[in-house]
């Protein structure tokens, strides 16, 4: 039997790199698994191409360079072409799509047999808890592992204490590459206006690196994480500070807004000297703390005292801390990883995949 595999937004940077990774570390073959993945589909934003008996390395990689395929408008479209094939089937959802992948989801969970796993947080972010919770009630039909973190162990472990009743009391963490590395450059006493620029040209940045900045991803993340654990929170609860002041947000150009942050180079290089002086270090934090019963949530610029587990996070790295009535304040659970990489989501969606195998087998 074979795991059909369908991948939307395959000729993404992630999708990509997923697709030439299934292909090159042996995902197809039956002298590995018991289960080969087999790619039956493959889409870009606007044309696809799909096959029963599945799609060879040759086409799919031709594909990923010309896009060239069968045209299609919606993606209720995907879901008609999948039903033609009566094998199981899991999409894999690598776009940033918001609305119509909600709708797309549901429509799979709810109207098909098919399965689903996504590196695309939006629809368990923007879609209600109700909604959240229907979609994710069946974890071997649904895998989201990769909407936080790149993949690290974070939404497993936090749907596991759902389930066996230990409630997080603080989900605490760093969940941005792009704006734990700009701190950990302002440590070495760079100007923040050159690191963003740096970043920004080094493709560390989203292509408007002010959707790194606003603190809106990193919030989308911690809902995403709250509500994995059973807590009923969305965007509206989260209080959002952005990593600079929102008047820099009204420039018209990327390039405008980037040179306009060399007014903030002062103010960041006083902030380091005073969180020095104080022995601490900036670290943009997500938390998620229960008073009682009521949840508060917040993504701001901290200084972080030196004694957090936090202060030793550099670069790109992630960090989640997670305290409950077993995992108490003095040793809290830890997961800690890359927030970001293609080969790192790329081979994490792929545990993903594993997951929902019908059959899974160890191989020796």
């Amino acid at each position: 039997m074979y795991q059909n595999v369908f991948i939307i937004g395959a000729t993404g940077k992630v999708g990509s790199t997923l697709v030439h990774q299934i292909y090159e570390k042996g995902d197809t073959s039956r002298s590995i698994h018991v289960n080969p993945t087999r790619i039956v589909g493959l889409a870009s934003s606007s044309s696809v191409a799909f096959s029963k008996k599945g799609i060879g390395k040759k086409e799919a990689l031709k594909f990923l360079k010309t896009k060239n395929g069968i045209s299609y408008n919606r993606l209720d479209e995907l879901i008609a072409l999948a039903r033609t094939n009566r094998d199981h089937l899991v999409f894999v959802d690598v776009t940033a799509l918001k609305e119509p992948m909600i709708e797309f989801h549901k429509k799979v969970i709810s109207k098909t047999p098919f399965s689903i796993v996504t590196a695309n947080k939006n629809p368990i972010a923007y879609a209600d808890f109700n909604t959240f919770t229907f979609l994710t009630k069946e974890p071997d039909r649904y895998g989201y592992r990769c909407s936080v973190m790149a993949g690290a162990d974070a939404v497993p472990f936090l749907r596991d204490l759902r389930d066996v009743r230990d409630k997080p009391t603080l989900i605490e963490g760093c969940f941005s590459g792009t704006l734990g590395y700009i701190t950990s450059m302002l440590e070495r006493n760079k100007r923040f206006s050159d690191i963003l620029d740096t970043a920004w040209r080094r493709g560390y940045t989203e292509p408007d690196p002010r959707d790194d900045l606003s603190g809106f991803d990193v919030a989308r993340k911690l809902v995403v994480l709250a509500r994995s654990a059973g807590v009923p929170v969305g965007l509206k609860e989260v209080h959002v500070q952005p990593f600079i002041p929102r008047s820099y947000f009204k420039k018209e150009s990327v390039g405008k807004f980037i040179r306009s942050t060399k007014g903030l180079d002062h103010h960041f290089a006083q902030e380091i000297k005073s969180a020095k002086k104080n022995g601490s270090v900036l670290r943009y934090v997500a938390t998620m703390r229960m008073k009682g019963n009521t949840p508060c949530l917040s993504v701001r610029l901290q200084k972080v005292v030196t004694n957090s587990q936090l202060v030793a996070l550099q670069g790109t790295l992630n960090k989640i801390l997670v305290v409950s009535k077993i995992y108490g304040k003095e040793n809290p659970y830890s997961v800690q990883g890359p927030g970001a990489g293609l080969d790192v989501t790329a081979q994490n969606i792929r545990r993903d995949l594993l997951y929902l195998l019908e059959r899974r087998v160890i191989t020796q």
